[in-house]
């Protein structure tokens, strides 16, 4: 089988700024408060005339031009979002239109806080079948616009953006970020699933004057259980991954977990003594980009040079579904 190489990243986040400070009013929260929940000071926000396929291209192209390839080369798009455009089409075949990769299919998947992880896989294992050579990998979210502005649990945490990979079957000869992707884990139990849920909008309860409402067509999240559940699941998480790699903490560079709030991340390294300078937090500036924020945070450290040929990367995630999942790569 032919192997996967990332080969090009990329990232988008929208201009809008929105600070603690300006929470406080809806939420009863102080800025000093929000911070110690979540880490975070202030995240994106999409403008009114933005939808999720708006981000996503931006990042594509971003990621288009680092990789170096022509649109027409891409063969496959697979966009992870829990905020799509609309129902139908998929946000993925808005993108394909957009950038003109007419020799692309393209489809969405929904696997929440995970779903970057499992579109990477997805396309891996198109590549490594022969069916593609070249993919294009988006996650992008527009969370805002599924929470309620007053609520505690969820408008205080989330924030707005797209990230980007190129994935090959070749590897890159010239300048540029070429990594090997090693192994990609993915999990799933439904069993908690009302934990993050949406309720609204869908064949089970669909539309109407009374949901509207009623508030249900915002984002439900229990805080304090995915909290625990999202450290206690990690933690096992990278025991096992590293276990089943013969790897040890030591042997991984950089550790890239998704950006869900930064507690959950001093939490699991603390654990496991993993070194907070092996740890990039994004989350502080951009908020919890849902499945973006691992794809993200890696154009932000291949951009700012923090990882680098032959070190060895591993990207963990936690979210909605309930789903989880880890990768490793191996920059060449």
């Amino acid at each position: 089988m032919k192997k996967a190489y990332i080969i090009g990243t990329g990232s988008y986040l929208p201009d809008k700024i929105v600070t603690n400070k300006e929470l406080e009013g809806l939420t009863g929260l102080t800025p000093h408060e929000i911070e110690r929940r979540t880490g975070i000071l202030e995240r994106r926000r999409a403008d009114k005339d933005e939808a999720t396929s708006d981000l996503a291209t931006q990042a594509a192209l971003s990621a288009i031009k680092s990789a170096g390839v022509s649109v027409e080369d891409v063969g496959l798009i697979v966009l992870s979002t829990t905020s799509q455009d609309m129902f139908m089409p998929s946000t993925a075949c808005i993108v394909q239109k957009n950038i003109g990769a007419k020799r692309a299919a393209a489809f969405d998947i929904n696997a929440s806080c995970s779903g970057f992880l499992y579109s990477m896989n997805i396309a891996e294992m198109f590549i490594r079948s022969g069916q593609t050579d070249i993919a294009l990998v988006i996650a992008a979210e527009v969370k805002s616009r599924f929470v309620d502005p007053k609520d505690k649990e969820t408008s205080i945490l989330f924030g707005d953006g797209a990230g980007a990979i190129i994935l090959s079957s070749e590897k890159k000869e010239k300048e540029g970020m070429r990594a090997e992707i090693l192994n990609i884990w993915l999990y799933a139990d439904g069993t908690n699933w009302e934990w993050i849920h949406l309720p609204a909008g869908g064949s089970r309860m669909p539309a109407a004057s009374d949901t509207i409402s009623s508030g249900l067509h915002n984002m439900k999240m229990d805080g304090s259980k995915v909290y625990r559940k999202a450290i206690k699941t990690l933690e096992g998480l990278l025991i096992d991954t590293l276990k089943r790699c013969g790897l040890t903490i030591s042997d991984i560079d950089t550790f890239i977990f998704h950006q869900a709030n930064r507690r959950i991340i001093k939490q699991v390294i603390s654990r496991l003594c993993i070194p907070e300078d092996k740890v990039p937090v994004t989350i502080t500036y951009t908020g919890n980009t849902s499945s973006a924020s691992i794809p993200i945070t890696l154009d932000q450290m291949v951009k700012e040079g923090r990882i680098k040929k032959g070190d060895t990367v591993l990207m963990a995630s936690f979210g909605g579904g309930l789903t989880w999942g880890s990768a490793i790569i191996n920059l060449m």
